[in-house]
C-alpha cells in the first residue's frame, strides 16, 4: 500500500496559536512542516536564590516560564514535545532547538530517542554579557548553544561563504529598536542564517515555543511561512507589536539642518 497523502491546504500559515504546543501540534497533520526552529524554556534552576537581578535582560535567573517541579519533569517535556515534532516534519526537513549548557548533552540524546539524527552543537558566543557577579563565583554567561538535527538526511542545505558555515556565530545579544519585553529574546542575527541554510523561500517553518515571535519576524524577512505556539497573551502582544512594525516602518529621521 503506498503512503497516504494528506492535504496540507488546510494548515493555517503564518499563523500564532494561543494555545500549549503539547495540545496544539498534536492538532497538525503528518509530515507538514520544513523545519522546526524553537527557543524552549531552559528549566534555569540554577539561580533560584539569585536576588535583585530578575529584571535584567541577561542575566541567568528563574523564568515565569520555567515552572517545571524537577529535572525530569523538564526533560519529558522537552521529549514529549519532540516526539510530535518528529512526527509533523516531513522527512529531509531539520530542526533546531536553543538550550542551556546544563541540558544540552541530554537533549541531543532526546533529539535521538524520537527519532531524529543528531547533527551539531552550535554555539552562540555574546559579546556583550552580563558581567560576572564577584561574589558568585563563576564566570559570565557568555555562551548558549543550539542543537542542530534532521529526520534522516537534510534535503535543503544552502550552503553558505565557508567562513559563515562554522558552529559558532558571535553577535551581541537582542538591543536597541530590536529588543522588546521578552527576558530570552533571540536576536534575528542569530536566526535568520540557519533558517536560509536550512529551508527555502515558500517553506513551512514550525517555532512551538514562538515568545518575542523572533521566529515569526525571521521568516517573514526571508519569505518563508510560519506557525507557531505561544500560550502567553502578554507575548502575544509582543509578536503582533512586531509584525505591525515590521508592515509599517517608521519613517527616517531626517537630521536637524546645522545652524550656521
Amino acid at each position: 500500500m503506498g503512503k497516504l497523502q494528506i492535504d496540507h491546504s488546510s494548515l493555517k500559515l503564518n499563523h500564532i496559536y494561543k494555545s500549549s504546543c503539547a495540545k496544539g501540534l498534536k492538532k497538525l497533520p503528518d509530515e507538514s512542516v520544513d523545519l522546526i526552529f524553537t527557543d524552549p524554556p531552559y528549566y534555569q534552576y540554577r539561580a533560584q536564590n539569585v536576588k535583585g537581578l530578575k529584571n535584567h535582560k541577561d542575566v541567568v535567573t528563574e523564568f515565569e516560564f520555567d515552572g517545571f517541579n524537577s529535572e525530569e519533569e523538564y526533560l519529558q517535556f522537552l521529549e514529549d514535545v519532540l516526539t510530535e515534532c518528529y512526527r509533523v516534519c516531513k522527512e529531509g526537513g531539520s530542526g533546531y532547538l536553543w538550550c542551556g549548557d546544563d541540558f544540552v548533552s541530554y537533549i541531543n540524546r532526546i533529539v535521538e530517542k524520537v527519532g531524529f539524527k543528531f547533527r551539531k552543537v552550535i554555539h552562540w558566543h555574546k559579546t556583550n554579557p552580563f558581567p560576572a557577579i564577584h561574589t558568585r563565583k563563576m564566570y559570565a554567561n557568555s555562551m548558549e548553544m543550539m542543537v542542530h538535527f534532521s529526520k534522516g538526511s537534510p534535503k535543503t542545505w544552502n550552503h553558505k561563504p565557508v567562513n559563515e558555515m562554522h558552529n559558532f556565530i558571535q553577535t551581541p545579544i537582542c538591543m536597541g529598536k530590536e529588543r522588546k519585553k521578552h527576558k530570552t529574546q533571540k536576536p534575528l542575527k542569530v536566526c535568520i542564517p540557519y533558517i536560509e541554510i536550512s529551508s527555502n523561500e515558500g517553506d513551512i517553518v514550525l517555532d512551538p515555543f514562538m515568545g518575542s515571535g523572533t521566529t515569526a519576524i525571521a521568516c517573514l524577512k526571508t519569505n518563508r511561512k510560519y506557525i507557531g505556539y505561544e500560550i502567553n497573551p502578554e507575548y502575544h502582544a509582543i509578536i503582533k507589536e512586531r509584525i505591525y512594525e515590521l508592515d509599517n516602518p517608521a519613517p527616517p529621521k531626517k537630521r536637524a539642518k546645522p545652524k550656521v
